[in-house]
């Protein structure tokens, strides 16, 4: 009888602390939401490290020596690539130029895929076939594409301190040829008094030191986060382990032991085999002719995005197709390299991906993450829906994470009787 009084108030302590933690967890969760991607991706950047901190000690390095040669390591890169990034933002007046320069490629293309002179002509057998559906989506990317009053005024202003060239005021002279209305649902996109389609407008950055400042606020946290889980000796899970009735302890050890390789092997796998497609496909990009910031900041993009299954490809592809319709004529560096930059991206893609799923992925990941496809594309869509990019990008190791967990406590639990 007592023991059954026992178990029964141990099992009523344990769901309320569960239920505590989970109050907590959540509660936390959302007033420190603007922290929680920081130590994440902290608590991420130290699980890779971690066969780095053992070499290092291993050749007699002390461990805390080696985390900051591998902080420094990492704030390096990062301090590079940043550097990269930042330098690749266009000013105000640039961006209006990339705009009103893709604006007039897309109207240019479009008509010569429909083989067309101007919209209204006939065309090809493609437009035969599918004109009528693309039309109104080529219609929609030019209403968001086209300049606003506020911003034909501030481009004239550009125009009349003769900053822009005359290769871009040749595009915004076709382009305004080209006003579109479209209805949508029963919802018209009218013009302006006018005659100018408004536009959503696109986040600027009038100063980099100010977007820097605005981001540093609250991924300061990052570093200590990186330094200190890796400073720990198993204090965090003999900690855990210690709220942990004896009858489960084993099964608990046997779950953390399972998680920590699991996790480990799949991010430090993913990061060389995002690295690895990233080089790439910059490598690619420059032997077609593309500008090394410009093949920087594609192979850095499609190098990240390759961490989400299906989609990553097709956002590397679209940035690159983005560039590719802008840029003005490519010199390859191969003789045999297409001169068409569209079709060479699309090459340089297509290889990336061919040497990504039969050699980097079979050697570098194997069989460290083996969901069924439809797991893996539900996972991506839900965690777009709840994190937008990163809930893609932490979808999968969030997944393999739940499922080792299952798996192990299912397995410990009939080897140890718990359930039949």
């Amino acid at each position: 009888m007592k023991n059954n009084e026992r178990l029964n108030r141990s099992r009523i302590f344990y769901f309320s602390l569960l239920t505590f933690f989970f109050i907590v967890f959540g509660y936390l969760f959302v007033v420190l939401q603007d922290l929680v991607l920081p130590v994440l991706l902290g608590t991420l950047a130290a699980y890779i490290s971690l066969p780095g901190i053992n070499y290092l000690r291993r050749k007699g390095i002390p461990k805390g020596v080696a985390i900051v040669i591998l902080l420094g390591a990492f704030s390096f890169l990062i301090f590079v690539l940043g550097q990269k990034i930042v330098s690749a933002i266009p000013s105000d007046k640039e961006a209006l130029e990339l705009r009103i320069q893709l604006q007039y490629k897309l109207n240019e293309n479009f008509l010569a895929f429909l083989g067309k002179e101007n919209i209204t002509d006939d065309g090809n057998l493609i437009d035969d076939l599918v004109g009528n559906e693309l039309t109104p989506i080529f219609e929609s990317v030019n209403s968001f594409l086209a300049l606003d009053k506020e911003e034909q005024i501030e481009f004239q202003n550009y125009i009349d301190s003769s900053l822009v060239s005359e290769r871009v005021i040749f595009f915004y002279i076709e382009n305004s040829k080209h006003p579109y209305t479209f209805e949508s649902d029963g919802i018209s996109k009218e013009k302006n008094n006018d005659g100018i389609l408004p536009l959503v407008n696109i986040v600027k950055s009038n100063s980099k030191i100010a977007l820097f400042l605005s981001a540093i606020s609250s991924w300061i946290i990052l570093p200590f986060v990186f330094i200190f889980i890796l400073i720990d000796e198993g204090e965090i899970k003999n900690f855990f382990l210690s709220i942990v009735p004896n009858r489960y302890f084993e099964m608990t050890f046997a779950t953390f032991a399972n998680v920590d390789k699991a996790i480990g092997n799949y991010l430090r796998g993913t990061l060389l085999q995002s690295s690895l497609v990233g080089i790439t496909i910059f490598l690619g990009l420059l032997f077609i002719g593309f500008e090394i910031q410009a093949a920087i900041l594609i192979g850095i993009i499609a190098g990240i995005s390759n961490a989400i299954p299906f989609l990553g490809p097709v956002i590397g592809l679209g940035t690159g197709v983005l560039y590719a319709m802008i840029v003005e004529g490519i010199d390859p560096i191969l003789p045999f390299m297409p001169d068409n930059p569209l079709i060479g991206v699309l090459i340089v893609v297509l290889t990336a991906q061919f040497l990504d799923n039969a050699v980097f992925q079979p050697l570098v990941l194997g069989k460290v993450v083996n969901l069924h496809p439809l797991v893996v594309v539900i996972g991506v869509t839900g965690g777009s829906i709840v994190a937008g990019f990163w809930g893609m990008l932490l979808a999968i190791p969030t997944i393999v994470i739940f499922k080792v967990v299952i798996s192990t406590l299912y397995k410990q639990a009939k080897e140890y009787y718990i359930i039949y």
